[in-house]
């Protein structure tokens, strides 16, 4: 379980969506939303919610810095969320989560983002990996949960290489850099660049429900085949591995089409049999 913490100025929506889609599941979960004065109806949205609410003014702003930075140790938060938040972050609240942080920039991609920046914070070294592997059970994969609602075998891919250590931001109230970057609206999260480079590049198609439909009607095992690798190609878009997403939809695609034609030889040749027998 991923624990989070969310700024938030205005309405909210994105919050909203991001508490109630986490919260339901076991891998990540909304333990803190700090809200300013212009949230004026989020709370009474997400009463029926597990979360802790805390409601700050710009003028107690800075009073309320410690406590805030109290509740992000007690709670383990991992990654703090921006949503449309207007006020100066301190840097004590920053150190809490070791400088992780994401702004999320709409209601739609919001979930996406932020599972984006969990999955570039929990990739570790192959060193790391292997000492945890009989620690801790690894986190479920659209992969392995494919392949556990099909009753198939599934062995996760190993971890490739060593990824490069994201640096901490440095944010600072009398930074100049900082409050420059403040009134472009907090453009300057750490993962700008990855999420600029999705949003250039479309992700491929899924075939997912054309998976599905060949595998009820048409061929089961090539079928089966074609799901799994549709399933792989949102989750290798969603941590940047772009080219391996091509490669899955167009696996997916294959199979779909294998699946498809031994359908129709099947069909062709029990016709046949059928006007004999």
């Amino acid at each position: 379980m991923k624990n989070i913490a969310i700024f938030v100025s205005g309405e909210g929506h994105a919050t909203e969506r991001v508490v109630k889609l986490f919260n339901e599941g076991n891998r990540v979960h909304t333990v803190l939303v700090v809200m300013d004065e212009s949230s004026t109806d989020l709370p009474e949205r997400l009463k029926e919610e597990d979360v802790t609410l805390l409601h700050v003014t710009e003028e107690d702003w800075k009073s309320h810095t410690q406590e805030i930075a109290s509740l992000l140790k007690e709670k383990d938060v991992k990654l703090l969320v921006l949503d449309n938040f207007d006020l100066v972050i301190p840097d004590e609240i920053m150190e809490t989560t070791a400088g992780e942080f994401i702004r999320v920039t709409s209601y739609e991609q919001a979930p996406r983002e932020v599972v984006a920046a969990l999955e570039a914070e929990l990739r570790k070294p192959v060193e790391e990996i292997k000492t945890e592997e009989n620690e801790t059970e690894p986190d479920p994969t659209p992969e392995s949960e494919w392949a556990d609602a099909l009753k198939i075998q599934f062995t996760p891919p190993k971890v490739p290489s060593t990824p490069p250590e994201i640096p901490a931001p440095e944010v600072s109230f009398n930074n100049p850099n900082f409050q420059e970057n403040r009134n472009r609206n907090f453009e300057f999260s750490p993962f700008k660049e990855k999420r600029e480079d999705t949003a250039n590049e479309p992700m491929p198609s899924t075939y997912l429900i054309w998976s599905i439909l060949v595998t009820i009607f048409c061929c089961f095992i090539p079928g089966i085949i074609a799901i799994i690798f549709s399933s792989m190609v949102s989750s290798k878009y969603y941590i940047g591995d772009i080219d391996g997403s091509r490669r899955a939809s167009r696996q997916a695609e294959i199979w779909i089409i294998v699946s498809v034609v031994l359908g129709v030889l099947a069909a062709t040749l029990y016709i046949p049999f059928m006007l004999i027998g």
